[in-house]
């Protein structure tokens, strides 16, 4: 009898075998094109966004996003950096469309997309955009290739189990695929975050903290898959801390009390912390500044 190969998609009911989770994934497997087809160029821009959270004490709301406006290219990997509280989250979430401001415009590719009611905004998101979550948002008690699958679901759309199975091989999670992800390692979790947003082929990808957990060798992993996005002509916007990760964006955002300050080009991780040092003009002080998201 001949063995099934090993590259051959996954169907459903399909044996795979189990890895160690601790088990480094090589840097040559990241470097195969499985899964990473060049994308339509979207160019995000936004204009005088603002932002309001109601104060915990219930006196007057807290400005977390105050007057922004960016552009951020069509291809390129754009990094959103800050002291913690600056709003960095917060305007990822209205960038992506997952958080509608109080006032401003966000277009992405031309479209106005809280001009889009509630129906039309979630079908544009899930036809164009890719989230990866800070805390990764997978259900527990699903598999792996249940959690990459989740947005076809949504979409009503076809599994497509070539490009599944070529996603999971990308981020050395084969071996994983029917494996719950509650058993999976942080690192490993991510991977398949990462898998799950890159599904549908994003145009746009947000990534909010993708290493900010996880050890220097899923660190470096994660990190290269998005560079390596950006390269094939995404639109890659990433929040962190991790001026290391800063360094291999093509710009550089500095956020700080609801505004950004400066947007500078490529810049070493010594230059993001000296940004970061700059003393800046003092904003008016925000009561309940405390509510904003990092």
């Amino acid at each position: 009898m001949r063995r099934k190969r090993r590259d051959q998609p996954l169907r459903k009911g399909a044996g795979v075998a189990i890895q160690n989770p601790n088990t480094p994934i090589a840097a040559s497997h990241w470097q195969r094109n499985d899964g990473m087809q060049p994308v339509k160029s979207m160019p995000v821009q936004a204009r005088g966004l603002v932002k309001r959270v109601a104060s915990a004490d219930g006196s007057s709301p807290s400005v977390i996003l105050n007057d922004v406006s960016l552009d951020i290219p069509g291809a390129g990997l754009t990094a959103i950096v800050g002291p913690s509280g600056a709003g960095k989250t917060s305007l990822l979430y209205v960038l992506s469309g997952l958080d509608r401001p109080d006032s401003g415009r966000v277009v992405i590719g031309g479209t106005d997309i809280y001009a889009l009611d509630e129906e039309r905004r979630s079908r544009f998101i899930r036809g164009h955009i890719g989230f990866v979550f800070q805390q990764y948002n997978l259900v527990p008690y699903l598999t792996v290739e249940e959690n990459v699958m989740l947005p076809l679901s949504l979409a009503h759309r076809k599994a497509d189990y070539v490009h599944v199975t070529q996603l999971l091989s990308r981020f050395g999670l084969r071996r994983r695929a029917r494996t719950v992800v509650s058993a999976l390692s942080g690192g490993e979790q991510q991977r398949v975050a990462l898998c799950r947003a890159l599904l549908l082929r994003p145009s746009v990808v947000f990534a909010d903290e993708p290493t900010g957990a996880l050890d220097t060798a899923n660190s470096g992993l994660v990190l290269q898959v998005l560079r390596e996005l950006a390269g094939s002509g995404s639109s890659v916007v990433m929040v962190t801390h991790d001026t290391d990760a800063a360094a291999l964006a093509d710009r550089v955002v500095f956020l700080r009390d609801g505004g950004i300050t400066h947007v500078a080009g490529r810049l070493t991780a010594g230059q993001i912390v000296e940004g970061m040092r700059r003393t800046f003009e003092p904003a008016m002080p925000q009561h309940g500044q405390e509510a904003r998201r990092g």
